[in-house]
């Protein structure tokens, strides 16, 4: 039992690096494909914490990861060159031939690591977005924190900006609601500052003219 807590604990934190590169590919590059599969990711990341990792679903739901990122290179070859297709390719591999966690763990940190290697310091820019969530951890990558509140996830939410325009994209189990309105989940949502933004079950309160939300904006 210890031993799989701490399987899942590391499978939480390599999905959340491999989520975040592409979520930064996308803020980067403008690529949706990119987006989706970092959504895709942040859910296998926490649905991970309800099942068994032996459990074929996880699997499945890593295979089909896989590939929405194939997708993305075949799309965007004049984009983005570099080991990190090259490891996915690996890791779809071992997915249909092995059920050996450690391995496809070791993938999952290689293909992070090659990624964020392989950006150079010309195309390296500053994070584009606001995440939101309860927990703390550095590996959570949360900028805005709400430690107290049980009812939010470990990353509740993340905001981004596009030509003056707030996105906000819920990640969550128990909603994000704009004017009393609770949004899908993993859909970007347009928002005005003047906009009512709650999360969770307590409702807790999101100001979007918050100055680390309205720097997003200036980056």
């Amino acid at each position: 039992m210890v031993l799989e807590d701490r399987l899942k604990e590391k499978m939480y934190i390599e999905l959340g690096n491999l989520a975040n590169n592409l979520n930064n590919l996308s803020l980067n590059h403008q690529l949706f494909s990119a987006s989706t599969a970092s959504s895709f990711i942040y859910a296998i990341r926490e649905d991970i914490y309800d099942v068994i990792l032996k459990h074929d679903i996880v699997y499945r739901k890593l295979t089909t990861a896989v590939d929405l990122i194939i997708r993305i290179e075949i799309e965007n070859k004049n984009i983005v060159d570099s080991n990190f297709w090259r490891e996915i390719s690996e890791l779809k591999r071992e997915l249909h031939d092995k059920e050996e966690l450690y391995i496809i763990l070791n993938h999952i940190s290689i293909i992070s690591k090659d990624f964020l290697d392989s950006e150079s310091e010309e195309k390296r820019v500053i994070k584009k977005y606001i995440q939101i969530g309860r927990s703390d951890k550095v590996e959570h990558g949360n900028d805005i924190i709400f430690k107290h509140d049980k009812t939010l996830s470990r990353v509740h939410l993340v905001i981004t900006a596009s030509n003056n325009q707030f996105f906000i994209e819920d990640r969550s189990a128990n909603g994000t609601f704009i004017n009393g309105v609770k949004i899908e989940k993993g859909i970007k949502c347009p928002v005005e500052p003047d906009d009512e933004i709650r999360i969770g079950r307590k409702g807790t309160i999101i100001d979007i003219n918050r100055e680390e939300i309205q720097n997003l904006v200036k980056r």
